[in-house]
């Protein structure tokens, strides 16, 4: 029996990436809101601001491959994924008083950074896969 292809197996490598990126957001939005971060990263965590350009980066990386690998990625769906998400990350960070932690907008500033990066990502892998197809 031969190997599925690419389109064959695309539906369930979608919902794959599509389950994992709810999970990852799932614990970012419990990470970010947990009252007592401390307790969470030890005594050798990085900074507060590297950790939220991670989180964003990884996140944006995570639904920007989603898309990409459901043949929806394209330069204006990355666009309105970016504000998409800056909103998430403004949501994400005014509900955090309401958990016993500091809203800080310079916090949200490093989401966005992140969210650029890890969107970068996936249009400069998109850009290769779709050079390579020419």
């Amino acid at each position: 029996m031969p190997t599925p292809g690419f389109a064959e197996r695309r539906p369930r490598m979608t919902r794959g990436f599509a389950l994992c990126t709810v999970a990852y957001a799932i614990v970012l939005v419990s990470a970010t809101h947990y009252p007592r971060p401390e307790e969470l990263l030890g005594p050798n965590a990085p900074s507060d601001k590297t950790l939220h350009f991670l989180a964003y980066a990884t996140l944006a990386t995570l639904v920007g491959a989603t898309l990409l690998v459901s043949g929806r990625w394209t330069a204006w769906t990355a666009g309105w994924l970016g504000i998409a998400m800056a909103v998430f990350g403004v949501v994400d960070e005014l509900t955090q008083p309401l958990f016993g932690r500091a809203a800080e907008p310079l916090d949200w500033v490093y989401d966005c950074v992140g969210i650029s990066g890890g969107l970068l990502a996936v249009a400069a892998v998109a850009f290769t896969i779709a050079r390579r197809h020419r």
